[in-house]
């Protein structure tokens, strides 16, 4: 019984690009919540630092969105 690994590698390339792009978008969905989650704490807590902090969300929200977009042009 012999496996020709040549058969199987893009089989295997086509997984594992599904599997990187499924956990960018999961991540992405993160960032967001975390923009949700910071924009109602900044609405509660009143703090000279809510300003940075949802700027830092939303740069981290934007950091996700570059990553989904490199992971399906060069994936």
């Amino acid at each position: 019984m012999n496996i020709d690994i040549n058969n199987l590698m893009p089989l295997f390339l086509t997984v594992l690009k599904i599997f990187f792009i499924a956990c960018s978008l999961f991540y992405l969905i993160f960032s967001l919540i975390v923009v949700k989650q910071v924009t109602s704490m900044t609405k509660n807590v009143k703090d000279k630092f809510n300003s940075i902090l949802i700027s830092f969300s939303f740069i981290h929200l934007a950091a996700a969105a570059i990553l989904v977009f490199m992971i399906i042009v060069l994936l």
